[in-house]
């Protein structure tokens, strides 16, 4: 364990003096775990894909102000979800002032959905479905185990309003997965 800490310390040190060598293992490192995150909150495998880019280029910019208190994949993640964040707010529009009930009763998925996809896959194919205002609050709710007022004051939206999206996302998906499991199972 003290050998990982010192190799990713001095991984940390070659990052900030700008190696490419080592800015290269560290993406690959994390680029899978990364990746996952930027899943949930894209709308597709290629939008993830930018916004790994978009936020690995804030960790290697940025990685100089990592000041070890916590763990580094905890603070890549918390540098991903914020890329994932600003992605969003400059390529999609979040509202949160109407529910967008209507949009998630036309989720439909067929009998072999959760047979081709593994479940976690299938999950994470089902949280892109949502609307983008769901979809954000779930994740970072859910996933990330951001506070309604942390989530508030990211995305400047009311906590009443947000907890309302979030317990219907929640709920959606339930049904969804409920549906499709007792189909197949």
């Amino acid at each position: 364990m003290a050998h990982e800490a010192h190799t990713e310390t001095a991984l940390i040190k070659a990052c900030i003096k700008g190696n490419r060598k080592a800015q290269f293992s560290l993406y690959g490192q994390y680029k899978t775990y990364l990746y996952g995150i930027c899943l949930r909150y894209a709308k597709s495998p290629q939008e993830a894909q930018d916004i790994l880019q978009e936020g690995f280029f804030s960790i290697l910019r940025d990685i100089k102000q990592f000041s070890g208190q916590s763990p580094l994949r905890a603070w890549m993640r918390k540098v991903m979800v914020n890329a994932a964040l600003m992605h969003i707010r400059k390529h999609r529009k979040i509202e949160f002032s109407a529910l967008e009930v209507d949009k998630l009763d036309h989720i439909h998925y067929s009998e072999d959905t959760f047979q081709i996809m593994d479940r976690a896959n299938a999950v994470i194919h089902l949280i892109q479905q949502l609307p983008v205002s769901y979809q954000t609050v779930f994740n970072l709710r859910a996933m990330e185990g951001y506070s309604f007022r942390e989530i508030s004051q990211q995305l400047g939206a009311n906590e009443a309003t947000l907890r309302s999206h979030f317990l219907r996302a929640r709920k959606q998906l339930q049904q969804i997965l409920n549906k499709e499991l007792n189909k197949n199972g």
